[in-house]
């Protein structure tokens, strides 16, 4: 039996079965017309009814009378009327979501109706769409079964009507090869529209994937014709910020936005404003999220097109749709939770790049993704030249957007990353030093490897950089990094404006006592952390907090000293250094625990690497130590380089070998700890030995040894003396370390004898387990994963070897301490993919940048809720 359903404004189908059979086009038009919306009648024909037309021609077309004929009541106009015709479009309505679905627009354009067309359009446009019928109509046949001489006659045709532009030239095409089809589809609108479906029926015939399709059949109306006519497109809200204004372009008398100059939607005439605020409000409300909606007004009359999904909506606008429509109880806390891939949150942490303002810039894409964001800025290639640039900036009053672009970054290179907006690197990967300290720093950073470094220039694909000139970085969570070559428009961050705080309120409240730390070694860094929710500091790295200028001298003075002696000197500067850090980081925490890691990185990575940096630092000394020369400053630098540093002279070895580094600093957290306590604030320290292998170092570091002429003082007596400096009552505090060699990892038990949390710094761990650099694993990753024999990156995603290690540690410390308190440490606890297992095996917290915590915190509570589903 025959079939259609009929939609518009006041009429639609709500049956699932029904649905069904109208494919994925006739549900999205459905919806629609459930909405209420002025949409555009039609009708559904679905596949059963195809089929049966296509057997009874004549039956067929008296069939479709009745459902134009609705139709025709509704638009005011009649198809096949030689003064005012109406157009019909038809689209294929598969049953799966299909990318594209074939469509033929403005049916019913014939010998009989252009005339009477063309008097409301114009003869050059309305010839155009006669011509863009017959070879859509001609696309369609090819997808059926022809034979090759078939397709070369209809081929010929379609190429002469795509050159024909002109009107008198498309009348001769067509008459010139009208024959090649039934005169019918030329002369009579229903004719034609049965033609079209015939060969829609073969078409499906032919292809599995649309073997099942229906045909949608809607009235078209046109924003070119006559006056009071109008093409036009808005989103539901602002798609960058958020901001609940509908927001796009209409353009009057025009068929769509390639005729005419268009003007901001809200300078549409009220009454026509009015509806498309309500009906952008009616979807946003239906979908739960923003819209696009295309529309045209016809002689007054307004019609909604049709609406799509925005692919291109930035992570802010997503979030403040779904803030309102919880505000208004649409949507609960779990669907707003869900609605958000975590990594997406980073591209609210940072500047995203105004696509329109890029479009026309040179580009290449690829490389590693360091630090999500986007950054603009003249290009330097060396700290020193960046820093120079940087001051003269500033004392100008010029542009101070800059970008770092070297092979790779060392210890000394923090300040250039931190004063500029992004670094460029060609060696390394995710976990290599750029990358590391600019997300610890908020900063962009992207590993091109491709890159090539000529003697003043780098030559950057099949393009060449000079410093001075301007790169632009657009590293996203999801999508492939892109550097445009020139300056594009960056829209800035906002935590206040952007409803993230708003976001993560809803997000806390379904996180339990497994929640997110913080790494943090800067005041900045903890308010951020605070801001965002962070239960505590997991890690602050002490070495970071050596590198301002007017520091770093001093600690270099201190790791070339001659002696004890000369070493304390320095120290005692740095000590006073060292307690107003750790008193701003506690006062900021105040209440939460604070992980402070005595120094870990390498003595010989704080010495100078250039030539203009050494040449600073003798200078320095020299005002120091008038006698020493330059010769010997260089041999004690020269001496403390390492063959294999990462595995070298770092951690609880120093402390082994100068005490006295690891006394200063762990008197100077006391010290801060005791002066806040007095003030009546509550602090937590934990202090972080680093680098442990056995629990013997452990042990010592705590407690202390002395052996013959030779003496380590522990951490444990350091608080006493510290205590009874301040005549005050004890404070709680913690001594732990960082389980990052698989020796620690077999030895925890042991361990956990003298340390009272354990912190996995994976990234180490990957190292120590592995045997990979992750400085110059990316050298050979892409093989190894072109052969799948390393699927994806072990510094971002936790390998099943460093998960096993990581799991024997955490139950064998349990064992011997059942209250230890675990975390992991480093951006594998930013990685949503990470945090099950983290959660599975026990550990308390996992802690990361900053700019990671809203992340982590989203994947746990994510977490949580599919764990009470």
């Amino acid at each position: 039996m025959k079939k259609y359903y009929s939609f518009s404004s006041t009429e639609h189908i709500e049956d699932e079965e029904t649905l069904q059979i109208i494919g994925i086009r006739g549900k999205r038009v459905m919806e629609l017309a459930i909405l209420g919306a002025p949409i555009l009648p039609g009708f559904m024909i679905p596949n059963d009814t195809v089929s049966e037309l296509i057997s009874d021609a004549s039956g067929a077309k008296k069939f479709l009378i009745s459902p134009i004929a609705k139709i025709e009541r509704l638009i005011g106009k009649r198809f096949n009327d030689e003064k005012n015709p109406m157009l019909l479009k038809i689209v294929e309505s598969p049953q799966l979501n299909m990318i594209t679905a074939f469509s033929i627009h403005n049916i019913g354009l014939c010998d009989k109706t252009v005339g009477g067309f063309s008097t409301f359009v114009g003869e050059e446009f309305a010839y155009h769409e006669y011509r863009n019928i017959i070879i859509k109509l001609i696309d369609l046949e090819k997808k059926t079964d022809i034979d090759a001489e078939r397709k070369e006659e209809i081929d010929n045709f379609q190429k002469k009507l795509k050159s024909s532009k002109k009107q008198n030239k498309i009348r001769e095409a067509i008459e010139a090869d009208k024959a090649l089809y039934p005169p019918e589809i030329f002369s009579n609108a229903y004719d034609q529209l049965f033609f079209i479906i015939k060969l829609l029926q073969s078409f499906f015939k032919k292809s599995s994937s649309n073997i099942d399709s229906a045909i949608l059949v809607q009235a078209m109306t046109f924003g070119n014709y006559g006056e009071e006519s109008y093409f036009g497109s808005y989103y539901t809200r602002n798609n960058i910020t958020g901001e609940n204004k509908i927001t796009g372009k209409f353009f009057a008398n025009a068929f769509d936005a390639t005729e005419a100059k268009g003007k901001k939607i809200t300078q549409i005439d009220d009454s026509f404003l009015k509806d498309l605020k309500d009906i952008a409000g009616k979807l946003e409300r239906h979908f739960k999220e923003i819209r696009q909606i295309r529309f045209t007004v016809e002689n007054g009359t307004l019609w909604v097109i049709d609406q799509v999904p925005v692919p291109n909506k930035s992570t802010q606008s997503e979030l403040k749709t779904l803030l309102d429509l919880h505000s208004e109880k649409i949507i609960d806390d779990g669907y707003v939770i869900n609605a958000i891939k975590p990594g997406r949150l980073a591209e609210i942490l940072h500047s995203v790049i105004d696509i329109e303002s890029a479009e026309k810039l040179p580009k290449v894409q690829g490389g590693i993704a360091g630090a999500v964001g986007a950054a603009i800025g003249k290009v330097y290639f060396s700290t020193e030249e960046l820093l120079k640039a940087y001051k003269r900036a500033n004392q100008s009053g010029q542009d101070t957007n800059f970008i770092l672009l070297m092979p790779a970054t060392f210890a000394e290179d923090v300040k250039a990353i931190e004063v500029a907006k992004g670094v460029l690197s060609a060696e390394g990967g995710y976990a290599s030093h750029a990358p590391v300290v600019a997300r610890s720093l908020g900063k962009v950073a992207l590993v091109y490897p491709g890159m090539k470094f000529i003697k003043d220039s780098v030559k950057i694909g099949n393009r060449t950089v000079k410093e001075g000139d301007y790169l632009s970085l657009n590293v996203p969570y999801y999508d492939e990094p892109i550097i445009y070559f020139g300056k594009v428009e960056l829209i800035e961050p906002s935590n206040e404006d952007s409803g993230l705080l708003e976001f993560l309120e809803i997000v806390q409240r379904n996180i339990d006592d497994f929640d997110v730390h913080a790494n943090a070694d800067q005041p900045k860094d903890a308010l951020l952390a605070k801001l965002f929710k962070a239960k505590g500091i997991g890690l602050c790295r002490t070495e970071h907090m050596f590198f301002h200028e007017k520091r770093i001298n001093t600690f270099r003075a201190m790791i070339i000293a001659k002696d004890k002696k000369e070493r304390e000197k320095a120290l005692g500067q740095l000590k006073e250094m060292q307690v107003a850090d750790f008193y701003k980081l506690f006062k900021i925490m105040e209440g939460l625990p604070v992980t402070i890691r005595l120094l870990d990185a390498p003595l010989h990575e704080f010495l100078p690497h250039t030539k203009d940096s050494m040449d600073k630092f003798i200078k320095f000394i020299k005002t120091k130590s008038p006698k020493l020369g330059d010769a010997e400053i260089r041999l004690r630098c020269d001496m403390l380089k390492e063959f294999n540093p990462m595995l070298g002279h770092r951690g609880i070895r120093i402390a082994i070998s100068f005490p006295e580094i690891y006394n200063m600093q762990t008197r100077a957290i006391f010290e801060a700890a005791y002066s806040l306590k007095k003030e009546g604030l509550e602090v937590k320290p934990e202090i972080m030995i680093p680098l442990v292998m056995s629990e013997n170092e452990i042990k010592t570091i705590r407690k202390g040894k002395k052996i013959e002429g030779a003496a380590i003082t522990g951490i444990i007596d350091i608080e006493n003396e510290v205590r009874k400096n301040f005549k005050s009552d004890p404070i709680s505090y913690k001594v732990g370390t960082m389980i990052e060699l698989p020796a620690a990892a077999l030895q925890a038990d042991k361990i956990a004898r003298y340390a009272e949390f354990f912190s996995f710094g994976t990234n180490d761990l990957t190292q120590t387990t592995n045997g990979l650099s992750r400085d110059d694993f990316n050298n050979f990753f892409s093989d190894y994963n072109e052969f799948d024999l390393l699927e994806r990156n072990p510094f971002k995603y936790l390998g099943e070897q460093v998960k096993e290690l990581i799991s024997l540690a955490a139950e064998r410390g349990r064992l011997t301490r059942p209250d230890i308190i675990m975390g992991l440490c480093g951006e594998h606890g930013a990685e949503p993919e990470n945090i099950p297992f983290v959660r599975e095996i026990g550990l308390n917290y996992v802690s990361c940048s900053p700019y990671g915590i809203p992340i982590a915190k989203l994947a746990i509570a994510q977490l949580n809720l599919a764990n009470k589903s």
